[in-house]
């Protein structure tokens, strides 16, 4: 079973602002959404059995700590902090002030680790979906997250998690397509990545959906358990990580 007791911290901004700022194994959190999980290992660094996680995934009406992505690292064997912001997305921006994840990682909004952590998780997709962006935008947003995460934190892993969908059969449409474009973008940069673009309807979720949107705390239960087996089969547990260390 993954070791508990690790750290998870959810990014969706300024690296260089969290090198500058903060102190190993810190964390900034801000917001209801996670972004990306910090996982050291090594039995004797704490902060480096810490992950940070990033997107909301249906977030509405359930408590952050309480949603799929991060109960899901919390299974596989991680504490839980993040940052975020509810609408945004890697390109779309939510109008109150929160910007997407590549303008928030840039422009310095959020305060991140200093030091490499063992996992960074980069979830979303959904809100791009919603709001019409293109394939080239998204790839593009994917992009700029990914190659500054990549140069900031050489050592630490890097997962993306797909858009939370039902299957392209079911109604899935464009929140389907955009995890396909996510997947191939993570196959392009040989970064791990777990489609979530059927989950809805492969798992039997589709129903938990009371607004047609957002899932309910069931809903979240469910998918965080399928999340973990996926860690689990990715040998991303902190149990993995730590041995990597």
């Amino acid at each position: 079973m993954p070791r508990r007791g690790s750290s998870v911290s959810a990014l969706s901004a300024s690296v260089q602002a969290a090198r500058r700022t903060l102190g190993p194994g810190s964390y900034f959190h801000a917001g209801p959404i996670p972004l990306g999980p910090v996982a050291r290992g090594g039995h004797h660094v704490p902060d480096r059995t810490r992950a940070t996680s990033g997107g909301a995934g249906g977030a509405a009406g359930v408590a952050a700590d309480r949603t799929w992505p991060q109960t899901g690292l919390r299974e596989a064997g991680y504490d839980v902090r993040f940052v975020g912001a509810g609408g945004t997305g890697f390109v779309a921006s939510n109008g109150s002030g929160a910007l997407n994840y590549p303008a928030a990682l840039a422009g310095g909004r959020w305060v991140l680790p200093c030091t490499d952590p063992a996992l960074i998780g980069v979830e979303g997709g959904g809100n791009d979906a919603t709001r019409g962006a293109t394939d080239t935008q998204i790839g593009g947003g994917a992009d700029a997250v990914i190659s500054t995460l990549t140069r900031t934190y050489p050592t630490s892993k890097i997962v993306m998690i797909g858009t939370l969908a039902r299957g392209s059969a079911d109604g899935g449409a464009r929140r389907t397509a955009v995890d396909k474009v996510l997947g191939a973008h993570a196959a392009d940069h040989q970064v791990a990545f777990t489609s979530a673009g059927d989950w809805l309807t492969r798992y039997g979720a589709s129903h938990q959906l009371p607004d047609r949107v957002h899932v309910t705390q069931a809903g979240h239960d469910l998918l965080a358990g399928v999340l973990a087996h996926r860690l689990i089969t990715l040998n991303l547990t902190s149990t993995d990580l730590m041995h990597q260390h």
